[in-house]
C-alpha cells in the first residue's frame, strides 16, 4: 500500500476503471459458470483486456493504466466481492507474474519487449513450487544451464502455477549455473519444452 505512498484522493482515471469494472462484474459475469466449468471463457478475458485490467500498475508509456499501487489494491478489493476467480486471475498475472518485477528489477530491453504485450492482456503466471519444495525454496532443484548463445536452457517440474493453463509467459525460478543461487527467469509458454501434464481443479 506504500509504494508509492497512497495519495490522498483517487485519480481520475482509477475512478473511471474502478466504475467499468465494477459494472462489469456485478451485471455481465457468471461466477457460478467461472466455477462449476473452470473456465473464464474468452469474452471475460477479451473484455478485462478491453479495459485494461492486465495493465493496472504498467506504465502509461507502455500501454497500461498506470494506476498505483493503493489503486490496485482498491479494485481487487472491490472485485472480491463478486468474483474470486477474477481476482487470482488478475492479482496472479499483476503481482507475482511478470508485470512487477520487471517494473522493479527489468532492464529497460525488457521493458520496452514485454510492459506493451502484459499490458494489452498476454496472461503471466509464476513458477516456484516444485513436488518436493513448497515454502522452503532453499531445496529447489530447477536448474538453468548456460547455452553457447548467452541464452538459459531450464530443467525442472513445477506445481501450483496460478494461471499456469492461460499464461503466454511465466516467472520461472531456478538454480543459477553461476552462482547456484535463486534467479527469475522470464519463459514463454510457447517455447520447446513447456508443458502442463495435469491441471488442478479448484472451486
Amino acid at each position: 500500500w506504500i509504494d508509492p505512498f497512497p495519495e490522498s484522493q483517487w485519480s481520475d482515471d482509477f475512478l473511471r476503471f474502478y466504475a467499468e469494472l465494477e459494472a462489469f462484474l456485478r451485471d455481465e459475469v457468471d461466477s457460478d459458470a467461472i466455477d462449476k466449468s473452470g473456465e473464464y471463457g474468452d469474452d471475460v478475458l477479451d473484455r478485462l483486456r478491453k479495459m485494461g485490467a492486465f495493465g493496472i500498475k504498467i506504465p502509461k508509456s507502455y500501454g497500461g493504466l498506470g494506476l498505483t499501487q493503493a489503486e490496485y489494491c482498491r479494485a481487487l478489493e472491490m472485485a472480491s466481492r463478486y468474483d474470486g476467480n477474477i481476482v487470482a486471475l488478475l492479482s496472479a498475472h499483476q503481482s507475482i507474474g511478470l508485470p512487477q518485477p520487471l517494473k522493479l528489477f527489468g532492464t529497460p530491453e525488457q521493458k520496452k519487449e514485454w510492459f506493451p504485450r502484459l499490458a494489452k492482456g498476454a496472461i503471466s503466471a509464476f513458477a516456484l513450487t516444485e513436488p518436493d519444495v513448497g515454502s522452503v525454496p532453499a531445496r529447489l532443484a530447477t536448474t538453468a544451464t548456460r547455452t553457447d548463445s548467452g541464452d538459459f536452457v531450464l530443467d525442472g517440474l513445477k506445481l501450483w502455477i496460478t494461471n499456469g493453463t492461460l499464461a503466454e509467459v511465466m516467472v520461472v525460478m531456478a538454480r543459477h549455473p553461476d552462482t547456484g543461487k535463486i534467479s527469475a527467469f522470464i519463459v514463454e509458454t510457447d517455447q520447446p519444452g513447456v508443458s502442463v501434464d495435469y491441471r488442478c481443479r479448484f472451486m
